[in-house]
């Protein structure tokens, strides 16, 4: 099972939240992915009540944070940020069904399971 970095995550969003965020894609293009508005992506990155998990991740030196939102056993989406001077968010997409299940069994924690 890989380390769950939630809680230096929500210190890093809550410390770096007020200095804006950075987009690595177009706001339309990440509003239509990940079927979400700008305004409930900030609101989303700032309330963890649906965080579940938190992986690291390192591609080319570069240090990103994969964050797992589960609403429930049929619905989650994954945020992919990095911190540079303010929050990058690089990616979001949404999480079905049989992804959380498999997801469930491999990646998350036990106790956390619907």
């Amino acid at each position: 099972m890989a380390e769950d970095y939630s809680s230096y995550v929500k210190d890093k969003i809550n410390e770096l939240y007020s200095l804006g965020i950075d987009y690595g894609k177009s706001k339309k293009l990440l509003s239509f992915k990940g079927n979400i508005n700008e305004e409930d992506i900030k609101k989303e990155l700032l309330n963890f009540q649906y965080l579940t998990f938190t992986e690291k991740q390192i591609r080319n030196g570069e240090v990103r944070y994969v964050l797992y939102f589960v609403y429930s056993k049929k619905r989650g989406r994954v945020f992919v940020i990095t911190f540079r001077d303010k929050i990058r968010l690089i990616t979001i997409y949404p999480l079905g069904k049989t992804t959380l299940q498999k997801y469930f069994q491999k990646r998350f924690k036990k106790e956390n399971r619907f």
